[in-house]
């Protein structure tokens, strides 16, 4: 493993949830191919774009043995949530939550949706916490006039904690630049 990818997977592990900021999905989807396939514990992948799942089945990007897609519809997720949360509170695992902004848009319509996402979050790094788990969140996003994280299209504000990780995602001649942000959302 080249030193920036140990490096990189390296962060992602010292804190149960890592935040993926993101304002190109194909960037954030690169991200998440080239880093997968460097975890050899059970990964669970919650596909709310189907972006990725898209490229796993055109075999544009390989399927991943101990990599198990899920895509959260008619009204599995609930039911999707529960099984992994079960499992990564016995077994240390990755879960990524492609994206924060399709968890949303799958329980738009419930009261409270906001808190629900949140809850449903903090189930996941709670449950993650016991087998030193890592919880991965892209979110399409934005810095808004105040220097805060919001979903690109609502404006919704993100969870934000100092124990999270937060990653900023840019691409640039086809490579990924990678920054780990400071808590006031700084790079430097």
């Amino acid at each position: 493993m080249a030193p920036k990818k140990a490096a990189i997977q390296n962060t992602l592990k010292q804190n149960t949830c890592n935040m993926i900021f993101y304002d190109d999905s194909f960037v954030k989807t690169a991200f998440f191919t080239k880093e997968i396939p460097n975890w050899e514990i059970p990964i669970f992948y919650f596909d709310f774009d189907l972006q990725y799942t898209g490229f796993v089945r055109s075999e544009t990007t390989p399927q991943i043995k101990n990599l198990t897609l899920l895509s959260p519809k008619n009204g599995s997720l609930r039911k999707d949530l529960k099984s992994v949360i079960e499992q990564i509170s016995k077994k240390r695992s990755l879960v990524i939550i492609d994206s924060l902004n399709g968890f949303f848009n799958a329980l738009e319509g419930n009261k409270d949706v906001g808190r629900l996402v949140n809850s449903f979050l903090m189930l996941l790094v709670t449950s993650a916490r016991h087998t030193k788990s890592t919880v991965l969140v892209g979110i399409l996003s934005k810095l808004n006039e105040e220097n805060n994280w919001v979903l690109y299209n609502t404006g919704r504000s993100v969870i934000d904690n100092d124990h999270f990780t937060k990653i900023q995602l840019d691409g640039k001649e086809n490579s990924i630049l990678t920054k780990l942000l400071n808590s006031d959302n700084s790079n430097d």
